[in-house]
């Protein structure tokens, strides 16, 4: 079995692209849910709006400690 195995600094670089690339669309799907949720009057809508808001925030706040990890790690490295 073959691994592909990538120095520190490409592992880093990887991870800071993928995390940057991930808060894109989490930021435009945030956006949508929020105009969805001012123009939305049915109490159903209003509830799937909300739950999907609050995941949202979750997904932000677990890449926020995956780069702040990245942060540290890179502190010490230099």
């Amino acid at each position: 079995m073959a691994i592909n195995l990538m120095t520190r600094e490409e592992l880093l670089e990887q991870m800071h692209a993928d995390l940057h690339d991930l808060c894109q669309p989490l930021t435009a799907l945030q956006c949508r849910l929020e105009i969805g949720r001012m123009q939305g009057h049915e109490s159903a809508l209003q509830e799937a709006v909300d739950g999907a808001l609050e995941e949202t925030q979750r997904m932000f706040e677990v890449i926020n400690q995956m780069r702040q990890r990245l942060l540290l790690e890179d502190a010490d490295t230099q």
